[in-house]
């Protein structure tokens, strides 16, 4: 009798890249909904993410080549790379999606609440995440030996640096504001403002500092992960773009930032401080992640 062979298993690989091209296919249909002139009213920056609705398509069909490349060439380190460079650009557009949660959170402070908005723009980060999570199986099965994990050894210890560096950005935007007065800021009063000033002082100060030094093995680790990792990326995702678009206005000859009541000089001392923190807060947070992580059940690593 002949051996009936069944067919293949599926690997993660295989679920998380047919996932995320799914996500494709879905996503830049609503973006050619929208570019053909259905989009609705948005509140926050004029559209819902930071590029052209017709850009985002074209994104859209990048992201999904290189799924289908990677899927062909499933060791292509380069094509794994483009798919964490593609997750970058999807954060980046979707950048707002951090004035949504300040919004969401915080309605006290008076900055518009805008729901459609924020549900394009948090598809968008879901499909930065499938994106990631798809590069991160291929990234595991390079190495045949354990497929459970990328073979990252496990540090005892992380670089303080980033941490301080958070700190310096946060002060130095803190010195920002009070030379030019903190009656400018743009926040209604009330204990909404009271609330996001104590959170400024904890994400700032308090929360890279316990990252990288011992009293951060006296937290719950999501306690700090997910405030860490979502303050961090977030900050840098839309003061990122930020900077560029003011470095992009002065070499037009434009003004680096709309007129709001305050000096440029303002904003090209706080922007670059958002985006210190931001990255510092990035760094220190994976290097916490890297050092509490309990060792791969497959490898031991």
């Amino acid at each position: 009798m002949g051996t009936i062979v069944g067919a293949p298993a599926r690997t993660a690989s295989d679920r998380m890249s047919t996932a995320a091209l799914v996500w494709t296919a879905a996503y830049s249909a609503v973006r050619v909904w929208f570019a053909i002139g259905n989009a609705p009213q948005w509140k926050l920056p004029g559209r819902d993410l930071l590029v052209p609705d017709w850009i985002a398509v074209a994104v859209c069909l990048v992201s999904a080549a290189a799924l289908c490349a990677l899927r062909g060439r499933p060791r292509s380190r380069l094509l794994i790379r483009s798919l964490w460079v593609l997750a970058a650009g999807w954060v980046a557009a979707a950048a707002f999606a951090l004035l949504d949660v300040v919004a969401g959170l915080l309605p006290g402070l008076g900055i518009p609440f805008d729901l459609p908005g924020m549900l394009s723009r948090f598809t968008a980060l879901g499909g930065a995440v499938l994106l990631g999570a798809t590069a991160v199986a291929y990234q595991r099965e390079l190495d045949p030996t354990c497929l459970r994990c990328t073979g990252r050894a496990r540090p005892t210890d992380s670089p303080r640096w980033p941490a301080w560096l958070t700190v310096a950005g946060c002060l130095t935007r803190l010195t920002a504001q009070a030379v030019v007065g903190f009656g400018t800021t743009p926040f209604e009063g009330g204990v909404s403002t009271i609330v996001f000033e104590s959170c400024f002082v904890l994400a700032g100060v308090a929360l890279p500092l316990t990252l990288v030094y011992r009293v951060g093995r006296f937290f719950p680790r999501w306690m700090l992960l997910l405030p860490g990792a979502g303050v961090g990326v977030g900050i840098t995702a839309y003061f990122g773009v930020g900077l560029l678009q003011m470095i992009t206005n002065v070499l037009q000859g434009e003004p680096a930032y709309d007129d709001v009541g305050l000096p440029e000089s303002f904003f090209w001392v706080a922007v670059p401080a958002y985006v210190a923190w931001g990255v510092g807060l990035s760094i220190a947070t994976y290097g916490y992640y890297l050092r509490t992580r309990k060792p791969c059940k497959g490898c031991g690593r």
